[in-house]
């Protein structure tokens, strides 16, 4: 098969589209960090909830199922999405055009979901407005997200280089987790301290943020140009259900798909749970979280020049295994150590904050260019070209596998207690975390990386 060559991006071009990564993952943890705790805060806070938190059927809230809401909606509308960006055949290139049309309404739906419409207590309202509003925000983050991902394997046109650009983005979108974790707190203080409410002032602060987040993913669309950079589209285009199938028939790609779920469940349970780590488990007030994201983002930092190196050395199989192994026992260590947070404990609990930036290194660096891995070695063997379906694939259960971390949390919540008199319910969800650290290490040491990076050949 004769293939044509495809420009090499520009260092420049790589940090710019990098870039993009801060943006949308600004958005995304501005929802998952403060969301819950805007429309239920803490009772200590003596501020009103904004939805019900009672049970239905034993195990769903409202709060659950509008999180359920949105990642449904948005894991059935990515291989869509995927299939349309695969199959486009626009002069601006296959991505771009998407790229372009996700940007302004991702930012608009996450200022929307801090207003919902009745801000002075408890209303089913302002759940519907929080359901439909998160279905519009992953419907959005689809349409930027997966061309943006697919562009991974299309620009890196080496192993050595699809691992340089994934740490890049790794690192952007770690610089947008700093600004979201650690400046949110700073600036939504600060406005409160000029003599507005808690949830006015994270309102205002939304707003600065979704503005900053826009720009930055529309200069993010600058740094390349896919005719150039990007080899040609396929001359076949493929329906939905038949690239979705054949995607689904890899078995290294299930396998893989198994061990991100059980790893993104984690993950996320530890995103919902971070502010009430800090005021119910560390009892101290909700900046606190700073700490503990500074901790763990410090240590993902540390870990980023480690996890890119040894990657190229000894594969990306052995790097994901022992840092999903680091994530069960921090868990595990927090949960038991939760229940006396005092003296040389309380420390020992911080540590492990610091422990879990090993795990959120491994996650942020070398998970999409494994999948990026598995997409040109496809290609190798078909010629078809369907980066965005491998991407979008495993958006389906991996995007339930998210929802269902929403409303686990969200019933450990309700059923066990999110108060500083009733702790277990955010203690027992770092007991989980540690179970689904086990779960993806199980995964993972299956994955057959020597049966795939043979199949890239010298790619």
């Amino acid at each position: 098969m004769v293939k044509k060559k495809a420009a090499l991006l520009p260092m420049s071009g790589q940090l710019l589209y990098a870039s993009g990564s801060a943006a949308f993952t600004m958005l995304e943890r501005l929802i998952l960090l403060y969301m819950p705790f805007y429309y239920l805060p803490p009772k200590e806070y003596n501020i009103p909830d904004l939805i019900p938190n009672y049970t239905f059927l034993g195990l769903i809230t409202v709060l659950g199922i509008a999180l359920l809401v949105g990642r449904i909606f948005d894991g059935f509308a990515d291989p869509v999405i995927a299939s349309l960006s695969d199959n486009n055949r626009s002069r601006l290139g296959r991505r771009k055009l998407f790229l372009i049309i996700g940007a302004l309404p991702l930012a608009l739906a996450t200022l929307l979901i801090f207003h919902p419409p009745h801000l002075e207590g408890i209303s089913l309202y302002n759940g519907i407005w929080l359901g439909f509003f998160m279905a519009l925000f992953y419907l959005a983050f689809t349409s930027y997200v997966n061309p943006y991902l697919a562009l991974l394997p299309e620009l890196g046109h080496s192993n050595a280089l699809r691992i340089n650009l994934s740490t890049m983005i790794a690192f952007f979108g770690l610089a947008g987790m700093v600004l979201v974790t650690i400046l949110f707190p700073l600036l939504a203080g600060s406005i409160q301290d000029a003599g507005f409410d808690l949830r006015t002032a994270y309102r205002y602060t939304v707003f600065i943020f979704a503005v900053f987040a826009a720009i930055i993913l529309y200069l993010a669309t600058l740094g390349f140009k896919e005719r150039v950079h990007c080899l040609p589209a396929s001359a076949e285009q493929i329906g939905t259900w038949n690239s979705l199938r054949h995607t689904f028939g890899i078995k290294p790609f299930r396998i893989f798909l198994g061990g991100e779920m059980f790893l993104q469940f984690a993950m996320n349970m530890v995103t919902l749970g971070l502010i009430y780590y800090a005021v119910v488990l560390f009892q101290r007030e909700e900046r606190f979280m700073i700490v503990l994201a500074g901790l763990t983002i410090g240590g993902a930092l540390l870990c980023f020049p480690l996890v890119n190196i040894i990657a190229k050395k000894v594969g990306k199989k052995r790097v994901i295994t022992t840092g999903v192994l680091s994530l069960s026992f921090s868990g595990l260590a927090i949960f038991i150590l939760s229940f006396n947070l005092t003296g040389i404990y309380f420390y020992i609990s911080l540590a492990m904050f610091f422990v879990a930036g090993f795990p959120l290194a491994v996650l942020t660096i070398l998970i999409n260019p494994t999948i990026a891995d598995l997409a040109r070695a496809d290609y190798n063997k078909t010629g078809q070209r369907r980066e965005a379906m491998f991407f979008g694939a495993r958006a389906i259960p991996l995007k339930l596998t998210i929802a269902m971390a929403g409303v686990v949390f969200s019933y450990l919540l309700s059923a066990f207690g999110k108060d500083i008199s009733g702790p277990l319910g955010v203690q027992l969800s770092a007991l989980i975390v540690g179970f689904a650290g086990t779960g993806s290490f199980i995964f993972f040491k299956l994955y057959p990386e020597d049966q795939v990076m043979a199949e890239l050949g010298d790619d």
